[in-house]
């Protein structure tokens, strides 16, 4: 029905945001909705990613004299961390996936895809795309290119068949938000909360954050607390439930 299948795609686009906020408050520069353009004139786009990132080398963030942790979860694409690293980022309100066109190597979207981020000579752009169809990743000495999947729940049977694919699920990214918010809860210099120049999903979040603070929830509450904000954010627009 239309109805339903316009929640469904606001429910989508409020968990790419989440995702997004994620990504980058882990150092990644980020475009949302990256499309594929056809080598063709044809009505529609190839296909798209929900959101292309790139975190270089030495990325890090201070706050006065304390340096911002990031997620082991996507520190470790780079096991080196002297890499820069490439993300494929899909989102999913529920089970995990890899969309058709980044799966099918005959429309050949990741070869597209590697001509644009330009950081690989012509030569290179067949073995690092087979390495992609193959497991979801590519690394050199220089340059990781890793395809991430993110939603409610893990697919097992996407990761047997992409070996080195990453799934994160929403409780990682919940888990992950509120260390970083409850840690940091800085202030403009006119005393408002940094987040209140925030849109979207970060201003919310850290509103709730804030919420949660002045009602000294309990450690043990937090990580769950924190998910039900996300979920209730991606169903409905507000971090707190209806």
């Amino acid at each position: 029905m239309p109805g339903q299948q316009n929640l469904g795609s606001e429910r989508g686009k409020r968990a790419e945001e989440v995702a997004s906020w994620y990504f980058r408050l882990n150092g990644f520069l980020t475009i949302p909705g990256f499309v594929v353009h056809p080598d063709q004139l044809r009505r529609f786009p190839r296909t798209e990613a929900d959101l292309l990132g790139v975190r270089f080398p030495y990325s890090r963030e201070f706050i006065s004299d304390r340096q911002m942790n990031d997620d082991a979860l996507l520190a470790g694409i780079d096991n080196s961390g002297h890499r820069t690293v490439f993300v494929l980022v899909e989102v999913k309100t529920d089970l995990c996936n890899i969309n058709g066109p980044w799966s099918n190597r005959d429309e050949k979207n990741v070869h597209r895809v590697l001509r644009r981020l330009g950081f690989a000579e012509e030569s290179l752009v067949n073995e690092i795309a087979e390495s992609m169809y193959d497991t979801a990743r590519w690394e050199d000495g220089a340059t990781v290119l890793q395809y991430v999947c993110v939603g409610a729940r893990k697919n097992d049977g996407k990761q047997r068949q992409f070996p080195n694919l990453v799934q994160i699920n929403w409780s990682e990214v919940a888990e992950f938000l509120w260390a970083r918010f409850a840690a940091f809860p800085e202030k403009l210099p006119d005393g408002r909360p940094v987040h209140e120049q925030w849109p979207d999903f970060g201003q919310e979040y850290g509103e709730w954050v804030n919420r949660m603070r002045y009602a000294n929830a309990q450690p043990a509450d937090t990580n769950v607390r924190s998910l039900s904000a996300v979920s209730s954010y991606i169903s409905s627009g507000s971090c707190v439930p209806a």
